[in-house]
């Protein structure tokens, strides 16, 4: 323990193992304060295992010769600031004083790294959309594509017929061809089958399955 008041207390790592671990747990601290040498490899594995056992600790970590990259990644998994050989002793104060306080402490230009591959990652999600989009469309008439997008919307036959200025039996002449196309039976199924078409991510709708009967399975050994 380096620090301690009435209401919290700060502690550092000298060497971060598993022992370590379960003394924090058993005593988490407010505060750790970890030196990037003895981080264990792979460092990101240590940290997330370090955040489960501890989910409320503020992470510090202090070093020398830390590259930008080494620093993104450090922040990508979960250190809120660290210390480098940029900062002096009053950087340290204040650097655990704004993690305390529930802030990081974080260079200007590790943030903007952040900014800049949110971005990118985005234009490029976006972008693999609307080329599975375009090969989508491509198996449809206009009109498919067009009631489609009403179904995606949660619209009913009604709704829709009004939209897209056709009789209920029209839409539903079409929802068929859409179901025959998708090889689905009903509306629920349509939406699921063409978010798996154009998800980068593979079989979205057995991802979603899973994840609602996991959470149902959780809630079920809950009770």
């Amino acid at each position: 323990m380096i620090e301690a008041s009435d209401d919290r207390f700060s502690a550092a790592c000298v060497e971060p193992d598993e022992e370590c671990l379960n003394r924090l747990a058993a005593c988490p601290p407010d505060a750790l304060l970890i030196q990037n040498e003895s981080l264990p490899q792979p460092s990101e594995q240590f940290l997330q295992a370090l955040i489960r056992r501890c989910p409320d600790a503020r992470l510090l970590v202090f070093g020398k010769g830390m590259s930008d990259e080494h620093l993104y990644r450090l922040v990508l998994g979960g250190v809120h600031g660290y210390i480098n050989e940029r900062m002096d002793g009053e950087h340290f104060k204040r650097a655990l004083d704004h993690l305390l306080d529930g802030k990081t402490w974080i260079e200007r230009h590790i943030l903007e790294r952040f900014v800049a591959r949110q971005q990118g990652f985005d234009d490029l999600l976006e972008s693999r959309f609307n080329q599975r989009i375009e090969g989508l469309c491509d198996r449809l008439t206009k009109r498919e594509v067009e009631i489609l997008g009403e179904v995606v919307r949660g619209l009913a036959i009604k709704q829709i017929a009004e939209r897209v200025h056709l009789s209920h039996q029209g839409v539903k002449m079409h929802l068929a061809k859409l179901f025959r196309k998708f090889n689905v039976n009903n509306r629920n199924q349509l939406i699921l089958a063409a978010f798996d078409e154009i998800s980068p991510v593979e079989d979205l709708s057995v991802l979603l399955r899973r994840g609602l009967s996991r959470t149902l399975q959780d809630k079920q050994s809950a009770h």
